[in-house]
């Protein structure tokens, strides 16, 4: 009888520690969630605070602003599913809504015209940052925080951002190979951006201003090369005319 009630109280007590580790387990792997919940949260919202400071040096619209806000808030709100009684997330959500109210109410019309980049680092910089943009919009859109018509009129427009930054480094290129003296070279970069440009049937109004001034100075550059071919070829027919009367003058005698 004795020797029942030990294996019984045994076989209990082992049942209670395979209980206590399974819901130690359980608790374990909730927190490890947690964390990896609001460290996924954190950094997305890092990243987009980051592009939110890029706004005063690309042309972002009301439409990209107001979503980049809005995937703030939307972490912020999953974050606090994580910890309901975090006063620190509460007061973020407050203010962000403040700020998705204050794009709706006060944001000016996007300027169209790109500011041209300092150098090719700034320019490599800028189509870095275009580049992420398409991505979280790209991502905001399958999640289905972004609706069609905007992810595709937003995401025509970082296109024509990317396409300004690249044709504007391209003409300053071109510039430098004239001073240079390269002109063979600047005018087929001037003829390979115009290509591209042909192909842009949307362009607005700082996309044809740089077709204008490609033209122009393709034209010009043509009409040089034109001009010193013309030159050349007339130095030839002199040299090839003097030859000939050498060759037919009449001989000294002696």
């Amino acid at each position: 009888m004795t020797l029942t009630l030990i294996l019984i109280a045994i076989g209990a007590l082992l049942f209670l520690v395979i209980i206590y580790n399974i819901v130690q387990q359980y608790w374990q792997k909730q927190e490890a969630e947690k964390r990896n919940a609001l460290f996924k949260h954190k950094n997305i919202i890092n990243e987009t605070e980051e592009l939110l400071q890029n706004a005063g040096n690309l042309p972002y619209s009301q439409a990209l602003v107001h979503a980049l806000y809005q995937r703030i808030l939307h972490s912020l709100q999953e974050m606090l599913r994580q910890e309901p009684k975090n006063s620190q997330i509460k007061s973020r959500i407050t203010s962000i809504e403040h700020q998705l109210q204050q794009v709706k109410d006060n944001y000016q019309k996007e300027q169209a015209t790109l500011k041209a980049p300092e150098s090719d680092q700034h320019a490599i910089q800028m189509l870095q940052i275009i580049k992420r943009l398409r991505l979280v919009i790209r991502g905001e859109h399958s999640r289905g925080k972004l609706g069609n018509a905007t992810f595709v009129a937003e995401d025509r427009r970082l296109e024509h951002i990317r396409l300004k930054i690249n044709l504007i480094n391209l003409a300053k290129r071109s510039g430098l190979a004239m001073a240079n003296k390269d002109n063979h070279t600047a005018r087929q970069m001037l003829k390979k951006g115009l290509n591209v440009l042909e192909q842009i049937p949307d362009k607005d109004e700082q996309l044809k201003s740089i077709e204008n001034s490609m033209q122009t100075k393709l034209a010009e550059l043509t009409s040089k090369l034109k001009k010193v071919e013309q030159e050349q070829l007339a130095r030839e027919e002199e040299n090839e005319k003097s030859e000939l009367d050498q060759l037919f003058e009449p001989k000294k005698k002696w």
